[in-house]
Formats: structure tokens, C-alpha cells, sequence
């Protein structure tokens, strides 16, 4: 009967999930007061928890995922909170099925602040993700629930190379693949044109499901995508695995927003320059060069260029003092006709 009232079984028979994050206003104020600004600090003054909508192929919510961390927490004299650390901040997802129970998380989610973007040859840098059933009861960040652990899921030495990977294991000790995340893309990713597809295969290598980073398909959803971080993913999965398989890979989804997909929008205005007259300067974030766990974005700018110039007048005024020193050295040259005057002297000799 324990088996059967699991609240895992909602995974059972699903083939498809779309994801969607929710659009926060108090983030959406702060990036945009930031970006008008030139300010970036303020706008992670603005960071709050995400939360994250789970619906079904036919449209019905089946899950609701929440977000808690500290907005400055810190480990030791390290920071870990949202302000100073997003999106590497420390934090713990929470998983509710609406349809279950409104308060009791059906799993949960635990990671641990990393050094973000820079190269995974370590464990500092290299992202982890714990996956545990039922509700976190314990201490925060799981370590009273050692025995619900379900999955843990671990960024490997270089990243993967040029193409974001992220192996899944029973246990952290353990040497058993349950499966791999890795990124169709080959040294750029993120950008708004275009999916972004992970396929999720087994050890050896025969598909398991996939992860896939839609891109706007109207108006509103580009419109959405440029000015905030809320984006829409989709899990496709094989219905015959198992639920905990299935419970791993939703996770996997979460930790690759939070590696690739969780910046500012992918458009930035900075108004500064009109205060001098000049035009708005204005950034497009067109996608992320990856390279063994470093991420470098990758921007065109325009506008903002009349600022500059005004830099160059005072050195065009620089060439009209070179005819003032030129007059003060031609002086010496009018004195010389003054010392051949002794070469008169000679009819005296005669």
C-alpha cells in the first residue's frame, strides 16, 4: 500500500512535461531600473525565489515547484545568497502536486553555492544537484534525509568539453551512471532564436528522453524572454521508466536553467547617455560561448556612441599650437648672418 500512495506515481505514466517559469514584477522593476541606470547591482537587489508551473500534454498543472533560499546568506564568511551569488546561490526546490497535498512536497532539491561560468576543474566549480523524496524534514539541505535520497547529479571534470554534460548517479560515491544530460550544441549555447535540445541517454547510450529550451513562439513569449529570465522548457521521457528516473531528470531541467538560462533578459537599455544629449545605449545578448564549464556571453551593442565624440574635439584642437613653436625656433635661425661680420675684416690684411 506504501507503494501505491506514493506521490511519485504521478511521474509514472508520463511522456511529456512543459515547464514554466513565473514572471516576477519585482524583478522585472529592478533589471530595467538597473539596465536604465547602468546600475547591475540594483537589479540583484530585486532577485527574488523562483517558482516554476509543471503542466501535462493536455494543458492541466500537475506540479508547482518552489524556490527557497536567502537573499544574503552566507556559509563561514562566504557568500551564498541571491543578491551576491545568483544564479550560483545555495538553494532548495520544493515540488508539490496540487492534487496530493497543497503543503507536502513530494520531492525536493538541494543545491550548494558554486563558482558559476569559470572552468569546471574542481569542486568548487563544478555544479551538483541532490534529489530526495518526500518533504525536507531535516536540517536545510538535506542532510537529515540521506535515506530518501533518490539521485545525485554532478557536473563532470571539464564540463563535457565544448558541449554542457551532467551525469546522474544513485548515490555521490557511486560509480554506476544512471544516466547523461548533454547539450546537442557544440560551444554556443543559450540565445533566443533557436531550441536548445539535451538529450538524455543511459550509459550505453541508447535514449532515454530528452530536454528541450523552447524559444518564443509569439509576440508575447519573445517579448518575455528579452526583458526577464522566465523561461519555458519541456521534458520528454519514455513512459516505461522508472518514477525516480523520471523524478532525476526533472531536477537535471532545473540545475541546466540555473547554469545557462537564469541572466537577465536578453536585452539591456542603458539611458545613461541621454542625459548628455547622445543616444540610448542598447545590448542584445545573441548566445554564450561555452568551453569546459566556462560561459562567456556573447552581445552586440549600438547606440551610445556620441559620447565619444565629444572625447576627440580637444585633441583636434592639439595641431593648431605646432605653427606657435615652429615661429619661436625659426628666431635662432635670424641671428646667424650677425657672425659674419669678421669675414669683413679681411681687405685690412691687404
Amino acid at each position: 500500500m506504501a507503494e501505491e500512495d506514493d506521490p511519485l506515481d504521478a511521474l509514472l505514466e508520463t511522456e511529456k512535461l512543459v515547464i514554466k517559469q513565473e514572471v516576477s514584477l519585482l524583478e522585472v522593476a529592478a533589471q530595467t531600473a538597473a539596465n536604465a541606470l547602468d546600475l547591475d547591482a540594483l537589479g540583484n537587489l530585486g532577485e527574488t525565489a523562483n517558482r516554476y508551473d509543471i503542466f501535462t500534454d493536455n494543458g492541466g498543472l500537475q506540479f508547482k515547484v518552489v524556490e527557497t533560499s536567502e537573499a544574503c546568506g552566507c556559509t563561514g564568511c562566504c557568500p551564498t545568497g541571491r543578491i551576491c551569488c545568483n544564479p550560483n546561490h545555495a538553494l532548495q526546490l520544493h515540488v508539490f502536486a496540487p492534487e496530493h497535498s497543497p503543503k507536502d512536497a513530494i520531492m525536493f532539491v538541494d543545491r550548494p553555492c558554486k563558482c558559476g561560468q569559470c572552468c569546471s576543474c574542481c569542486s568548487i566549480c563544478q555544479q551538483e544537484m541532490r534529489v530526495y523524496r518526500g518533504a525536507d524534514d531535516g536540517p536545510p539541505g538535506g542532510d537529515g534525509d540521506a535515506e530518501s535520497l533518490i539521485a545525485y547529479i554532478h557536473q563532470p571534470f571539464m564540463g563535457g568539453g565544448f558541449s554542457p554534460k551532467l551525469e546522474v548517479m544513485e548515490r555521490e560515491d557511486s560509480e554506476d551512471i544512471m544516466f547523461n544530460v548533454q547539450s546537442q550544441a557544440f560551444c554556443c549555447i543559450a540565445g533566443i532564436c533557436c531550441d536548445h535540445t539535451f538529450n538524455v541517454t543511459d550509459s550505453e547510450g541508447e535514449y532515454m528522453g530528452k530536454i528541450v529550451k523552447e524559444s518564443p513562439e509569439n509576440l508575447g513569449e519573445l517579448a518575455k524572454e528579452l526583458g526577464t529570465d522566465a523561461d519555458r522548457f519541456t521534458l520528454y521521457v519514455k513512459s516505461e521508466l522508472d518514477k525516480e528516473k523520471k523524478a532525476a531528470m526533472l531536477a537535471s531541467l532545473h540545475l541546466i536553467d540555473y547554469m545557462f538560462f537564469e541572466n537577465e533578459g536578453a536585452v539591456n537599455a542603458d539611458l545613461t547617455p541621454l542625459a548628455n544629449g547622445s543616444c540610448p545605449e542598447i545590448s542584445f545578448k545573441c548566445c554564450d560561448c561555452y568551453c569546459c564549464g566556462c560561459v562567456c556571453p556573447c552581445s552586440c551593442t549600438c547606440g551610445g556612441d556620441d559620447g565619444d565624440n565629444d572625447e576627440d574635439e580637444p585633441a583636434e584642437e592639439a595641431p593648431e599650437e605646432e605653427p606657435v613653436e615652429e615661429a619661436e625656433e625659426e628666431e635662432p635661425e635670424e641671428e646667424e648672418p650677425e657672425e659674419e661680420e669678421p669675414e669683413e675684416e679681411e681687405p685690412e690684411e691687404e
